[in-house]
């Protein structure tokens, strides 16, 4: 591609997704990404006993210390969430929802806070703290691609199960900002709650989609869908929709979330989806729609713009132990050695769209 075409294309795509965010629209628990300290009381062995067969939630306490500020106690409803981590059967303690009383939390850290996710660790271990490290880290380089993604909080969390007098458990885990915010600061859109199969890929927006499917390709992440969702479920399966207005059905958005299946973090439990034969979950498959090809080239560019950016996100982590670190960049160089040749670029891509 001539460099003059490159340089417009990609002066266009950071003029598409580097939308500016007003202060009044920023949250903020997500303002900064210094890690908060986090204590959570409750009855936690009846919580997750309870998981597998559903979502309860039960009462809890939740005391929030954020970098230079004072001990903030607030009572909360503690809830599972999720399904792969929760009924898997190989996870020993689910994701959960943190629902926080509006009156409470005026006035503090935690202002402009209802319902937040929080993603824990599988199982107990360094090596599983690493793997919330990872996806914690696929969130930030989406953060660095466009802003409209998904922000994230880094927190050190402190269990203390009421049910029983068992010893505390402290682990790194992060909060992800609610959809509503996320799309608030993008434009001032909003989120979309559709069911599966009101919106078909013909109605996505044709650059957010090409970024979207890029990236996913990028960390190698296959458990996704941008039109359908399990049964029963809200449309998309780990992707939400945001739009203009709630009536809306053109030029949608997706935005993705949840990477623990993918090559890059590279969790002991993910497989690749049923139907799809791969030798393990670290192959990439391109799933992008051949509508949307012509938006690929743009995309691509984009993506190598930002180069420095992805790796640096990787390279001043300092969570990531050396042997992860290193495993991440080298999984990220290999994508961009695939999108810098134009040749795997067609094969890889272009050919396996769908």
């Amino acid at each position: 591609m001539p460099r003059t075409l490159q340089t417009a294309i990609v002066v266009f795509f950071l003029a598409t997704f580097g939308v500016s965010v007003p202060a009044s629209a920023q949250t903020r628990l997500f303002s900064d990404d210094s890690e908060i300290q986090l204590t959570i009381e409750g009855p936690l062995g009846s919580l997750v006993r309870a998981s597998r067969r559903n979502t309860d939630a039960v009462p809890a306490v939740v005391t929030v210390t954020v970098p230079g500020g004072a001990a903030e106690r607030f009572d909360i409803q503690l809830s599972p969430r999720g399904f792969s981590r929760r009924t898997g059967g190989f996870c020993t303690f689910p994701p959960l929802r943190l629902d926080f009383a509006g009156d409470a939390v005026r006035g503090t850290e935690m202002r402009g806070q209802n319902k937040l996710k929080l993603v824990t660790r599988c199982r107990p271990g360094a090596s599983y703290e690493q793997l919330n490290v990872l996806e914690y880290t696929a969130y930030r380089l989406y953060n660095e691609i466009t802003p409209l993604s998904f922000r994230v909080r880094p927190a050190r969390v402190t269990y203390r199960d009421t049910d029983r007098n068992r010893r505390e458990d402290t682990q790194f885990n992060f909060l992800i900002e609610d959809d509503s915010d996320m799309a608030r600061r993008n434009g001032r859109l909003v989120p979309l709650q559709v069911p599966t199969g009101e919106v078909r890929s013909s109605q996505l927006d044709p650059e957010a989609t090409a970024v979207y499917t890029l990236f996913q390709y990028m960390i190698g992440n296959l458990d996704w869908d941008a039109v359908n969702g399990h049964p029963g479920d809200d449309c998309c399966h780990n992707s939400k929709f945001v739009a203009a207005t709630a009536e809306t059905r053109t030029n949608v958005r997706p935005v993705p979330y949840d990477f623990d299946f993918s090559g890059f973090v590279n969790a002991p439990y993910a497989t690749p989806p049923e139907g799809i034969e791969l030798p393990n979950i670290r192959t990439r498959l391109y799933r992008g729609y051949c509508r949307y090809n012509d938006q690929l080239p743009a995309a691509i560019a984009l993506f190598q713009s930002r180069r420095a950016a992805i790796l640096a996100v990787v390279d001043n982590e300092t969570r990531l132990t050396d042997a992860s670190r290193r495993y991440a960049r080298g999984y990220l160089e290999g994508f961009f050695d695939i999108i810098d040749d134009p040749d795997r670029v067609q094969r890889a891509l272009i050919d396996r769209c769908r």
